[in-house]
């Protein structure tokens, strides 16, 4: 470490002179003096070369970091000090106040210990406790963290009032009936969870709320990704939502229920381990079209032969009645979608100059002839004055309708004829097609279960009613076999409701908005619709704003019948889709394009 020099400096010699022939008189205090003066400048030249160190070993970095409060069971806890230290004998370092075992290696320190989930913890290594070559000593260590809770097999509660809030979120005891010590309000803030998983796989998701008798819808994240908006029933009492099954891969995950619409009271959520995997798909057979024609069962041959390993690409018509979009589309990748549709949204309006009649047959017809599929929807309008909205009224929607679609059962009232009277009027425009041998995937009465349209502002009953009125009038009076049919659906449970059955639908159809830049994938929605419709259908994208990155549906397996955004902003822009991302989309050799298309004439 230091050296001590044989060599006397010649100051040393000259002190040592000094001291020898002092008189005699002043001997003894002169040998007193001198022999501190030489013993003074002995140790100034036989100091450790290391003079400088004069600190202990300090932390330089930890697992978990100071504060951590999402610590993984099994976590490893390891300390990086500044220098090679030794322990001292029978170390004192505690973790809650239990001494624990302590390895050590150069610089690091190995805290041989097992954590327990959803625990507080504080690691304290004592002053004094290590030490460095030079003898400095550490000054005292304390580092805090807390651990995830685990998902037990049989499922595990995760209480709101112990998440990680933010905003306004707050916990409260004001409603009667809560478990744990109270609840959170969320205002207009979020509740996050942090939750480990031991394996990869699906976890059913519960939610413990209360709205106050106000209906709300609220997001749900995963690790930072929007998964779906979850819809909470007006009750006044604590309730269950049973919210499906999300992914989670094995290792730490932040669950958070994020404001949406309307504030919400949470109790807890639950998450259990779902060994039973996914519903099976078990695709019928054959259409729901008596008698269907030759190329509407091929379509639905090649659509059920793609399902699970391709998707089809598709844009919906700016203003109804063009290829606008797909044209975009083309010019900025060199492809064009394998699917477009068009919108009969004004043909029941008759005599309107500004209304281009014939563009959905002339451009659906030359879009069949170049391989490629044709989709064809109905924004409805009012059916009594024919020109008015299709929209439910509402302090919203001032301009919105009142027609009253429950009046479908009476035959005798205006409404009922003003509707058929615009069935036939679109019938006569699909006859067209038939009439070509062009099969239509058909998306009549969309979103119903929304409630902002006619069609279902009075409930699944008069809607379900009205599908099938138009299915058998189709079908039976006008011999529209060249349909298939594609029914819209969303991820709540109450979906079921609005069902036609089995047997007047070919396709399930989802319109998700997931919000600006947001591709991820949507197995949520997608395998809520494969459970509770048993898997017996055929799923699809049939709308949508920012479509989900493909290696996403591949990874997750939302592998969707077809895609098809929205057309304008939600095609064109580069915070939904934009150029970049479609040719991203038609990179990718799982994405079917046009010329990818075979000939199902």
């Amino acid at each position: 470490m230091g050296s001590c020099s044989s060599e006397r400096s010649s100051f040393e010699k000259d002190s040592f002179i000094i001291f020898s022939f002092n008189s005699f008189m002043f001997k003894k205090q002169a040998f007193r003096w001198g022999f501190l003066f030489v013993l003074v400048l002995f140790l100034t030249n036989c100091k450790p070369e290391n003079d400088g160190d004069k600190e202990g070993p300090a932390l330089t970095s930890s697992t978990p970091e100071p504060g951590d409060t999402a610590v993984a069971l099994g976590t490893i806890l390891e300390l990086k000090f500044s220098e090679k230290f030794y322990l001292i004998d029978n170390p004192q370092i505690t973790l809650n106040g239990k001494v624990v075992k302590a390895a050590l290696s150069y610089q690091k320190l190995t805290i041989d210990t097992e954590l327990t989930g959803n625990t507080s913890y504080i690691l304290e290594i004592p002053a004094g406790t290590l030490y460095d070559d030079a003898g400095n000593y550490n000054k005292s260590l304390l580092l805090p963290f807390k651990t995830v809770k685990g998902i037990a097999p049989e499922g595990t509660v995760f209480e709101a009032e112990k998440a990680t809030l933010t905003g306004s979120a707050a916990v409260a005891t004001s409603l009667n009936g809560y478990s744990g010590t109270g609840y959170v309000s969320s205002g207009d803030g979020n509740v996050t969870f942090s939750v480990q998983a031991d394996q990869d796989g699906y976890y059913r998701l519960t939610v413990r709320y209360h709205t106050m008798s106000s209906a709300k819808q609220n997001d749900l994240y995963v690790d930072d990704g929007l998964i779906c908006t979850l819809s909470f029933e007006a009750v006044s009492f604590w309730t269950t939502l049973s919210a499906g099954e999300i992914y989670l891969t094995a290792g730490v995950h932040s669950l958070s229920l994020v404001k949406n619409w309307g504030w919400t009271n949470y109790d807890y959520v639950t998450l259990a381990y779902d060994s039973a995997g996914l519903t099976p798909f078990r695709i019928a057979a054959s259409l729901v079209t008596p008698n269907p024609s030759s190329q509407a069962v091929r379509v639905y041959d090649f659509l059920k032969g793609n399902f699970g390993s391709k998707v089809l690409s598709g844009t919906m018509a700016a203003y109804s009645t063009n290829i606008t979009e797909a044209t975009w589309v083309h010019e900025h990748t060199g492809k064009w979608p394998a699917l477009t549709c068009f919108d009969f949204v004004d043909h029941t309006n008759p005599n309107q100059n500004w209304v281009n009649y014939s563009a959905p047959f002339t451009l659906g017809a030359d879009w069949w002839n170049n391989n490629g599929l044709v989709a064809l929807m109905w924004h409805w309008r009012d059916p009594l004055t024919k020109s008015g909205s299709m929209y439910t009224y509402s302090s919203s929607k001032p301009s919105g309708t009142t027609f009253d679609v429950s009046n479908v059962t009476d035959t005798t009232s205006n409404e009922y004829q003003a509707m058929i009277v615009d069935l036939d009027v679109i019938a006569g425009y699909l006859k067209q097609f038939r009439d070509a041998g062009i099969p239509v995937l058909w998306r009549p009465l969309h979103e119903a279960s929304g409630t902002w349209f006619w069609w279902g502002a009075k409930g699944p009953v008069p809607f379900k009613t009205l599908w099938k009125l138009m299915f058998n009038r189709f079908t039976n009076v006008h011999g529209l076999n060249n349909l298939i049919w594609v029914w819209t659906s969303d991820a709540n449970a109450s979906t079921v409701d609005w069902y036609p059955g089995d047997e007047y639908v070919d396709l399930i159809g989802m319109d998700i908005y997931p919000g600006e830049n947001q591709h991820g994938s949507q197995y949520y929605s997608f395998n809520r619709i494969r459970k509770l419709f048993g898997g017996r259908k055929l799923i699809t994208l049939s709308e949508c704003g920012s479509v989900p990155d493909p290696a996403s549906m591949k990874a997750y397996g939302d592998m969707w019948s077809y895609f098809m955004p929205w057309n304008g902003y939600y095609t064109e822009s580069d915070s939904h889709n934009g150029a970049a991302w479609w040719n991203k989309f038609f990179s990718y050799d799982y994405v079917v394009t046009r010329d990818q298309m075979p000939n199902l004439k």
